[in-house]
């Protein structure tokens, strides 16, 4: 799993994914996933920026996911599909700079 952050769903950085995702994945022996998580921020936006510790900002969380049969030999190999299709989100971002589009998304890798 690996998440990243962007403004929100964008009909390029969607159609990028789309044409590299089939590849990828049959590269690397995996299914790969992308979720955009289309959840409010409304809630978020309203606390005071210095009341919590949580990022604040109007964007949305981008799951990667990549899933496979039992074969330890794949980890190194999905880090580097989920950082490939991550980039294409970071690089198609328009509005949130990449210094904002990475970091903590709610998700852990293991």
């Amino acid at each position: 799993m690996k998440g990243v952050f962007s403004k929100g769903p964008q009909v390029e950085v969607a159609e990028n994914i789309t044409s590299r995702l089939h590849e990828i994945s049959a590269r690397n022996g995996m299914k790969l996933t992308t979720i955009f998580e289309l959840i409010s921020t409304k809630k978020i936006l309203s606390v005071p920026n210095n009341a919590t510790p949580h990022i604040r900002g109007s964007r949305i969380s981008v799951l990667i996911m990549g899933t496979w049969d039992k074969d330890t030999d794949k980890l190194d190999a999905a880090r580097s599909a989920t950082s490939e299709l991550s980039r294409i989100v970071i690089e198609g971002e328009k509005t949130v700079a990449e210094s904002s589009s990475i970091g903590y998304g709610n998700y852990s890798e293991r």
